[in-house]
């Protein structure tokens, strides 16, 4: 990540950034994911952990950016939701009914993405660990409980990062 945008990120005291996350915070959600987290989320969780609750939102001028504890209990709260017998039919729709070209898989929920940022009407921005044919790994989605359109926001952490930034500085 670009020290500016880190610069940037920070001199706004409005976002309520929170400090680094701790090792042990990030081994007990790699632990609970079954699998390594992605180096750059890795990276910007020791940086900062998060924003604090009353943070004006960050990406897409609604999506708050998640602790990294707050974060794993979305995903675990997903997960459980998952796996409730009347969900059987909503887990893995891609093979389905997606397209051969599809940049996000049309699951309603994936183990493989990982809750970064959250709206006031709980839609999530995930970092996805398993994209659709046509995407990036590590890209960022817009996922929602509302809505079965799951999309692609940016192609990658550090660009949805580096559009926070710019956005701030009013380069967006």
């Amino acid at each position: 990540m670009a020290p500016s945008v880190w610069h940037t990120l920070r001199e706004d005291a409005g976002l309520a950034l929170r400090g680094p996350a701790s090792a042990e915070v990030l081994e007990q959600a790699q632990q609970a994911l079954g699998h390594t987290l992605p180096l750059p989320l890795l990276d910007i969780y020791q940086q900062h952990d998060g924003q604090h609750p009353a943070g004006r939102p960050l990406f897409l001028d609604e999506y708050r950016w998640l602790s990294m504890q707050e974060a794993l209990r979305e995903w675990q709260v997903w997960q459980t939701t998952m796996a409730q017998p009347d969900m059987a039919d909503m887990r893995h729709t891609h093979e389905a009914c997606g397209a051969s070209n599809a940049t996000v898989r049309m699951d309603w929920w994936n183990e493989r993405w990982w809750p970064l940022a959250v709206s006031a009407l709980s839609d999530l921005l995930c970092i996805d660990g398993q994209p659709g044919p046509n995407g990036k790994p590590y890209q960022v989605i817009a996922v929602s409980s509302a809505h079965e359109a799951r999309e692609c926001v940016a192609d990658s952490l550090t660009s949805l990062l580096g559009n926070a930034a710019a956005d701030l500085e009013g380069d967006v």
